[in-house]
């Protein structure tokens, strides 16, 4: 019998089952693999997402370093209600004469200057929403102290800055502009070259001691090469000071020799991209003169954390810092050469 139908065959005794529909035939492949065919799109069933590993790690965005802490010590001088700070400077004054029973020759006295420094009160707000904030908790985020964190470093950012140029507009200054810090020296010219890119490591060593001999000149020697200094540069321009000379010996192990309690400062805004005029800028400083401090860097409220203020569906929080500037009490301690870029 060609081609029977499944009930004739199971008259037969051949029972393929209630599933059974047709014989596989190669008139009835096409229909057979049609029933087969996937109606979705093929993949791998898995969302590549669920497979992702997710590294707790969190990698933030790098800024340039704040140093001007290692310049001088921070110090609160008042509160942020302080208007401003005043401090006195005395210089002694007298003559003697010729002793005599009877003369009233010869006076000793002072002589009383008063400086003044105004107070900056600066400040950054932030703000989140519920929604916001749990949408962040889903994956873990504490949007909250995030921005809080990031608000705290806006503020310190904005200080290291006060303290190294001041603030527009108001008698505040900053280590770098001090207007009452002497004149800068050049670097020595040798065969017309200043730049030290240009330069072997001994013209560079010879720069240093220069810039050495100007504050020892201002100070009237009232330091020498065993006092406590500090060599502010730019991070680019301290890398030269390791290049060594032909004997293999570098810069910086020959002003650590010559200078034994010396410490070095990286700061940024010494380098020709900050200044000016395209110069770099290399400064020495005594940070104490016969128990005089040279500056300080002050501030009546380092950080303050306002109330968390919160609204229909949302929260703010303002965060408020306060400076004075770099303060330079003592500016002959301070010596500066520029050029040598």
């Amino acid at each position: 019998m060609p081609n029977p139908t499944f009930a004739q065959a199971r008259a037969y005794g051949f029972d393929f089952g209630r599933n059974a529909r047709e014989w596989i035939t190669p008139e009835n492949m096409p229909h057979i693999v049609n029933d087969a065919a996937l109606i979705t799109t093929p993949n791998s069933t898995i969302p590549a997402e669920l497979l992702a590993y997710i590294d707790p790690t969190v990698i933030e965005i790098l800024t340039a370093p704040r140093n001007a802490r290692e310049l001088f010590n921070e110090e609160k001088r008042g509160d942020w209600t302080t208007p401003y700070f005043k401090w006195r400077a005395d210089e002694i004054t007298g003559s003697t004469a010729a002793y005599s029973d009877f003369g009233q020759f010869g006076v000793s006295g002072f002589n009383s200057e008063w400086h003044t420094r105004e107070q900056y009160r600066f400040q950054t707000i932030i703000e989140y929403g519920d929604l916001e904030q749990d949408m962040a908790s889903q994956v873990k985020i504490n949007l909250a102290a995030s921005k809080q964190r990031s608000a705290a470093t806006t503020i310190d950012i904005d200080a290291n800055k006060f303290y190294l140029l001041g603030v527009a507009g108001k008698e505040i200054y900053g280590v770098l502009n001090d207007p009452n810090l002497p004149a800068s020296t050049t670097p020595i010219s040798v065969d017309g070259v200043t730049a030290w890119s240009s330069k072997d490591a001994i013209a560079r060593y010879n720069d240093v001691i220069k810039l050495f001999t100007q504050l020892v000149t201002q100070l009237n020697g009232l330091v020498d090469e065993k006092s406590r200094l500090k060599l502010a540069t730019s991070p680019a321009l301290r890398t030269l000071l390791a290049e060594p000379t032909q004997l293999g010996v570098t810069v910086m192990s020959m002003l650590k020799e010559y200078f034994p309690n010396l410490e070095f400062v990286s700061l940024p805004q010494l380098g020709a991209a900050h200044a000016p005029a395209a110069s770099e800028t290399m400064m020495m400083i005594a940070p104490e003169v016969l128990g005089n401090e040279t500056g300080l860097l002050g501030f009546g409220e380092k950080i303050r954390m306002g109330r968390i203020i919160p609204s229909l569906s949302s929260f703010a929080q303002k965060v408020t810092g306060t400076t004075y500037g770099g303060v330079i009490r003592v500016p002959a301690a301070v010596a500066q050469m520029t050029g040598m870029v």
